[in-house]
């Protein structure tokens, strides 16, 4: 396993790009799901699961907003364009 300190500042950068990216996919889903939930289920079940969600959107958040911290932004990475093959 290779260490951290074996990583360059633009694959960090883009380590956080496609974490950042992966959370807020995530979070839609999460949030989605809530909506989904709120038009479906009946009282206790739809408290019960809105709570698990919420609780579930918290913790995504709470790594977003942590990782962010880390994006250095003169980094500008396209994930879209990265992956077609436009760097």
């Amino acid at each position: 396993m290779k260490k951290m300190s074996d990583m360059t500042e633009a694959d960090f950068q883009k380590l956080l790009a496609l974490v950042l990216n992966d959370l807020a996919i995530r979070r839609t889903l999460l949030e989605n799901r809530e909506s989904e939930v709120n038009e479906e289920l009946r009282s206790l079940e739809k408290d019960r699961e809105l709570e698990e969600l919420d609780n579930q959107v918290q913790a995504v958040q709470a790594d977003y907003d942590h990782y962010k911290e880390f994006v250095d932004p003169k980094f500008a990475l396209d994930l879209d364009k990265y992956y077609r093959g436009i760097k």
